[in-house]
Parts: C-alpha cells; structure tokens; sequence
C-alpha cells in the first residue's frame, strides 16, 4: 500500500465547471430536476439526486420549461425570468423517478437492471432521495448521488442499498460500456459532456467555480475517487 506520506493531500485552488442539469421527472411530465455538479465526468455514475426532507423546494416556470430547485438557491441557481408556481418539503419529493442523462449506456443499463440490495428482482430507476446533507449554499439544493465516484456519495448509497456504476480504472479511464466515453481520461472530457448534454437537451446552466480541491502532493493533479476492491486477510 502507498506510505501516509504518499496518501497526504494537498488542497489547491481550482476552477472546475460548476454545470446545472435538468433531470426530467417521469411521472411529472414536462417537469425536471434541476441539479448541480463541478464534476461532469461523473454524470454516466448519477444513480439518484438528493434533496434535504426538511428544506424547501420551489417549483418554477421558465417560459415552457417547469423545474424544481431549492427555494434558497433561487438567486443564484437560476438564470433568467422565472415565476414560483408551488412550494414543498424535500420530503414530498422522495421517492419521485427521473431520467438520467446516460441512461442509454451499456455499463448504466446493467448496473440497474440488476436491481437494488433490497430487491433484486425489479430494475432500478433513478429516483430521488433523501440526505441531510444536502445544503443551500452552493448548487440547486438537489444534489447529485454518485456512488461509485465519490466517498459521501459511496456511503449514502450504501445506506440506502443502492447500484453502484465504478466508471475508471485505475489510470483514471473510462472502462468498456462508456460508448463514446469508453477509454477517453474522465478528468478531461468535460467539456464534451457539457456539449453532449446541450445536444441532447439535460443542459441547464454552466459557469467556473472556485473552490479547494485535494490534489496529489507529489504530481499536483486533482485527485479522483475510484471503486477498489479490498481484500482483507482475517488472522
């Protein structure tokens, strides 16, 4: 295994796309999710979207298109004109199905079809939620869950026993079953996913978003959270 020297991270400051999506609602017909990422790469791994079950949550019209966001990120999740129609509790949203941006995937597809840990025998469908984690002071209020591309999310979904899609190996690739992601390096296709969700309509918003992010210290290149398989040996 790697030395706690070599684990150590060191947090710089970077720009990485803070990208809003819209995940249509299959039985709201018209209306989508609106939910925020700085890691486009991981979006093939989206396998549900979170909303805190006590914060607020604001259905608004823009134009022809109807969302839903968190009240308190309003001013800065949503650009444009916009009319607030309806209010709820995140609670009211659990449970609600949507329709990922990468459904369609090979990897996707069995990963889901295989069900959950509690029920096996029925197909998965992304769904919303809960997490009392999800707060107001950056995105939409509506995160969303990756399990198999980041440590909170990994815990969340195995809390609530959900599928898990690992998409890189260990170079930080896409394995077979991306389609036109298979073998390209997640840090780096960003800006195609940005223009693959705008052909394909998911697209809501982009702009760069500062933050602090853990790199390697020795390399200085932002670190990736990859599914490993650990074996442990009982003495």
């Amino acid at each position: 295994g790697l030395s706690q020297m070599e684990m150590n991270e060191g947090y710089q400051e970077r720009d990485d796309p803070g990208l809003t999506v819209r995940f249509p609602l299959v039985d709201r017909p018209g209306e989508s999710l609106l939910v925020w990422t700085t890691t486009p790469w991981t979006l093939p791994a989206n396998v549900a979207a979170a909303v805190h079950p006590e914060q607020r949550y604001v259905r608004i019209r823009q134009g022809a298109d109807v969302h839903w966001v968190g009240r308190g990120t309003l001013k800065k999740a949503v650009v444009g004109d916009f009319r607030v129609e309806e209010e709820r509790p995140g609670a009211d949203l659990v449970g609600w199905r949507y329709t990922g941006p990468y459904d369609d995937l090979p990897a996707v597809r069995a990963a889901f079809a295989a069900g959950t840990r509690d029920d096996p025998s029925r197909p998965y469908e992304h769904r919303v939620v809960a997490w009392d984690e999800v707060g107001e002071d950056e995105g939409t209020g509506i995160v969303h869950v990756a399990p198999g591309a980041g440590a909170e999310d990994f815990q969340l979904g195995k809390g609530l026993g959900l599928p898990v899609i690992g998409p890189i190996d260990e170079d930080g690739r896409y394995f077979e079953g991306y389609d036109w992601l298979s073998g390209r390096d997640a840090p780096n296709v960003a800006e195609a996913v940005v223009d693959d969700l705008q052909r394909r309509g998911f697209f809501y918003h982009l702009e760069p978003y500062r933050h602090r992010y853990p790199h390697c210290w020795r390399c200085g290149t932002a670190l990736l959270f990859r599914l490993v398989d650990e074996w442990f040996i009982s003495m």
